[in-house]
């Protein structure tokens, strides 16, 4: 293991709080700021330790801009009533984390997170669960896209081949 690998703890940390954070976000529509702060603070921690280690100021700034665009984007969203801010900060971390691997994996989350949320909502609509007013908690669909995506994230920085 390198220092490098440190960046992967986020992706991992993430990971380990998807369980606790889907069960929070079904049960009472909120993810909590004792959450997603500290995963945050971790998030960018870990790769600024990373960052002045090996001198990858380029992935650093490239990690911190997609999360500082994903929530200016989500406040503006949220100002609006179309996702709460929970599902922002949540996602700012995820980004954050992704984004250090390769830039384009926060979109490939956001829209794999989005697409599944699409189809739940759509398949409960159809079946007579759903309003089209109705909500749904967002989290789960946005950390099973994360869940996704990273797999293919570490497989690719540990350098394991598919077999």
């Amino acid at each position: 293991m390198t220092i490098e690998h440190l960046s992967l703890l986020p992706l991992l940390l993430i990971a380990v709080l998807a369980v606790p954070l889907s069960w929070i976000d079904i049960r009472e529509h909120r993810l909590p700021n004792s959450y997603t702060y500290p995963t945050l603070v971790f998030t960018v921690g870990c790769l600024s330790v990373v960052t002045v280690w090996t001198k990858q100021w380029q992935d650093l700034a490239a990690a911190i801009s997609a999360g500082a665009l994903t929530f200016f984007v989500g406040y503006l969203l949220a100002r609006a009533g179309a996702i709460g801010m929970g599902d922002i900060k949540l996602l700012t971390s995820m980004h954050t984390a992704l984004a250090w691997q390769h830039l384009m994996l926060p979109l490939i989350s956001l829209s794999a997170g989005l697409l599944i949320a699409t189809v739940y909502g759509l398949v409960g609509m159809v079946a007579g669960k759903f309003k089209p007013t109705s909500l749904i908690p967002l989290g789960p669909f946005l950390l099973i896209g994360f869940l996704g995506t990273s797999v293919l994230s570490v497989r690719a920085a540990i350098g394991v081949a598919w077999s």
